[in-house]
């Protein structure tokens, strides 16, 4: 019986990886949506950049997904985008890049939880925060108040 539940479980964990690990789109509007929550408060420190990392290389479906070095690099790119406007505007689109696949509406609520668990990191959602992650939601084309709990 125990074989059964564990190859269907593996089973499902491939398809997830296929699912989400085959394209870099979710890893890259995590890291986007990070970034403009970083960077909410006009600076960006390099120990918000290496908690997003920290966050993501610890989360346990994102790790199984990809490399460190792969996460490492992504939220650098990002978070370099993140310093200047017209660079956060591309990290806005980069949230677009998701809303077209299939599986886009579960991609982009698991885009703001990861959001929501960067600018809840510190114990405290700051309004400026908060702010990003309302447009952050509505980019996505999803109900925050679905996660207020």
């Amino acid at each position: 019986m125990f074989g059964i539940l564990k190859k269907t479980l593996g089973a499902a964990a491939k398809e997830v990886k296929a699912e989400y690990g085959e394209s870099k789109d979710f890893l890259e509007a995590i890291c986007a949506a990070s970034a403009l929550v970083a960077a909410s408060d006009g600076d960006i420190e390099e120990s918000e950049r290496r908690k997003v990392v920290s966050i993501i290389s610890n989360h346990p479906t994102l790790s199984k997904l990809y490399q460190s070095n792969i996460i490492e690099q992504t939220a650098d790119t990002m978070f370099k985008r993140a310093k200047d406007v017209s660079g956060r505007q591309q990290l806005a689109r980069e949230l677009d890049d998701i809303k077209s696949r299939p599986d886009g509406s579960q991609m982009a609520e698991d885009v703001y939880l990861i959001a929501l668990d960067i600018a809840n990191s510190d114990g405290e959602i700051e309004p400026q925060e908060d702010a990003v992650l309302k447009k952050i939601a509505a980019r996505l084309g999803i109900d925050a108040s679905k996660f207020d709990f």
